[in-house]
C-alpha cells in the first residue's frame, strides 16, 4: 500500500509577534481542514498527525487530531522540526539562537540597540520583513541579502522534501495505507509551492492543504493544491 501526506497551514492567528495560539475561526478552519481529510481516510488506514513545534501550529494539529480521533485510531499528535517555518539568527541575552520568526518579533524589533550592532544588510533584512505587506513574500526573494541572518528558502525546502521522501520510501511497501497530516507554516508551503509550480503562488489561505500522492514515475509525487495538479521530484 502507499503513503499520502497532507501539508496544512496552521489556522488563523490576530498576529505572528509572539508565540500566540489561533483564533476561534482558527480552530473552526483546522477542523474544516481535518473533515476534508476524513474524506480520504478508509477503515483499517493509518493516520499520523505531526506538527512544527510552535503554540498556533501544535493548537491546530491538536483540533485536527481530534476531529479525526472520533472515527479512527490515531496515535498522538508529534512535534517535528522539519516542518518549522525559516528560522532566523539572533543574539538574545548574550545566546546565539535560531528560531521562527515570531519568536524573535520582541528581540528583533523591540531593541534598536541590537539591531544597529548587526551589520546593514542583516539590519535591513529585518525591518523590512517586519514592515512589509508579505513578510513571507519578502523573505523567498530576498533571503540570500539577510547577511546569514535567515534561513535561505533552500534550506526549508530541503528538510521538508527529505522529510516527504523518508515517508514515501518507509511505507511503499507497507501492508496498510497511510495518511500523514503534517501542520506547517506558510514559508514552509509557499517554498514548497514554487519548487512545485515554479511560481510563488502566495500566502495559503489559514488550513489550506496541499496533497501528496505517489506518482507512477520513480522519485516523483504527484501534488495537488486549489484544484492544481502537478507532478513533483522529491
Amino acid at each position: 500500500m502507499s503513503a499520502t501526506i497532507y501539508l496544512v497551514r496552521h489556522g488563523e492567528v490576530e498576529h505572528h509577534r509572539d508565540d500566540v495560539g489561533i483564533t476561534e475561526r482558527g480552530h473552526a478552519q483546522a477542523r474544516a481542514a481535518a473533515d476534508v481529510i476524513l474524506g480520504r481516510i478508509a477503515k483499517g488506514d493509518a493516520v499520523f498527525v505531526f506538527h512544527a513545534p510552535v503554540k498556533r501550529v501544535s493548537e491546530t494539529a491538536a483540533d485536527i487530531h481530534q476531529q479525526l480521533a472520533a472515527r479512527f485510531a490515531v496515535p498522538p499528535i508529534q512535534s517535528d522540526v522539519s516542518l518549522c517555518n525559516v528560522r532566523f539568527m539572533a543574539q538574545v541575552n548574550g545566546k546565539d539562537q535560531i528560531e521562527e520568526p515570531s519568536l524573535l518579533y520582541k528581540s528583533l524589533v523591540g531593541d534598536s540597540a541590537y539591531i544597529e550592532s548587526l551589520s546593514p544588510a542583516r539590519a535591513d533584512f529585518y525591518r523590512n520583513f517586519w514592515t512589509t505587506d508579505d513578510p513571507m513574500g519578502y523573505w523567498l526573494t530576498h533571503a540570500h541579502q539577510s547577511d546569514g541572518g535567515a534561513e535561505t528558502p533552500e534550506t526549508v525546502l530541503k528538510r521538508l522534501l527529505t522529510r516527504t521522501k523518508e515517508i514515501f520510501a518507509a511505507h511503499a511497501n507497507a501492508a496498510t495505507r497511510s495518511h500523514w497530516i503534517m501542520v506547517t507554516h506558510s514559508g514552509a508551503l509557499r517554498v514548497f509551492l514554487r519548487y512545485a509550480f515554479g511560481a510563488d503562488l502566495g500566502e495559503p489561505d489559514f488550513c489550506g492543504v496541499v496533497t501528496l500522492e505517489p506518482s507512477a514515475q520513480p522519485d516523483r509525487v504527484t501534488l495537488s493544491y486549489q484544484n492544481k495538479t502537478v507532478e513533483v521530484e522529491v
